[in-house]
């Protein structure tokens, strides 16, 4: 008996546990939601409130009241945002987790802008005369600061990439450099790279926009420098670490970063392992260092 039911006991365990993070994970929509729900409840409240608490109070400080009440409806409101766009984009991949919560998030915060200037007192139907609207968003975007903004909207409407992608751009904004990486995320102001290195780089999409993308390469997993004698023949180099690295189907390139030796005496070289898969900088070194010896010693 005991050695029958020792095995259902110890597989019971994960399985409950299982069913248990199963369930939490189920429960954050929910509870997000009822965030978002409430928060919203709270905003409303404040704009149509705002107006009595500053009845009364002295009328000195009705104007701070009026502010204070703005503020924290506005902050509340962030919070009802970003639980309710959270709730929108749960459980879906993540191109269209970026799109529908760069969307979302900018039609209400529009929104709620558009409330709070309300409750102020201002008179937004003046801006409907003429086409005045159309000429704001026409001013706003020929500003340097708004600019990103657009670039960013261009961006995901056009996905010239997807999130995931391994990209590589340089062009006149991006000051001559050439950037490369997986995009790990594309905002309204920034797209966000992650480096072979592990580094997050921010790009604005105002020079993202402007640049010239290469596509479709395996992203870059490791770059090193090295200092080979001159004379050194690269591609045995290269097949060497190929055949370390076979596993991850990797493409080794190695390239001489100067056409003529160094004061060393040396050749100072790059090399660069492409992958889908991820590959151990570590296992790179060690390999190179194989290699070399090896040409050394041919």
């Amino acid at each position: 008996m005991v050695s029958t039911s020792t095995p259902l006991i110890s597989g019971y365990a994960p399985a409950r546990r299982t069913t248990h993070a199963v369930r939490r994970l189920s429960a954050l929509p929910a509870q997000r939601l009822f965030r978002a729900a409430v928060a919203a409840a709270m905003t409303l409240a404040l704009l149509g409130a705002q107006r009595d608490l500053a009845r009364i109070v002295p009328d000195r400080y009705s104007a701070a009241v009026t502010a204070g009440a703005l503020a924290v409806a506005a902050m509340i409101g962030a919070v009802a945002i970003r639980n309710g766009v959270g709730v929108l984009t749960h459980g879906l991949d993540p191109q269209a987790t970026v799109t529908i919560r760069n969307l979302s998030t900018w039609t209400l915060y529009v929104l709620l802008g558009v409330g709070m200037a309300s409750a102020l007192g201002f008179n937004l139907s003046g801006l409907l005369v003429g086409g005045a609207i159309l000429g704001v968003v026409v001013a706003a975007g020929s500003q340097a600061s708004l600019g990103n903004f657009f670039a960013g909207l261009v961006l995901m409407l056009g996905r010239p990439y997807r999130v995931g992608s391994a990209v590589r751009m340089s062009g006149p904004n991006l000051g001559g450099v050439a950037y490369e990486g997986t995009v790990s995320d594309m905002g309204a102001l920034y797209t966000t790279l992650t480096t072979a290195a592990g580094e997050v780089l921010k790009l604005p999409n105002n020079a993202v926009v402007t640049s010239a993308l290469v596509l479709g390469e395996a992203p870059l997993q490791a770059e090193v420098d090295v200092a080979v004698p001159p004379g050194t023949a690269l591609r045995p180099i290269e097949a060497a670490l190929r055949e370390r690295l076979s596993p991850a189907h990797a493409a080794v390139t190695i390239r001489p970063r100067l056409l003529q030796a160094g004061a060393d005496g040396k050749l100072a070289c790059q090399v660069q392992v492409r992958s889908a898969a991820s590959v151990d900088p570590t296992i790179v070194v060690e390999a190179l260092a194989v290699a070399l010896e090896t040409a050394r010693s041919a």
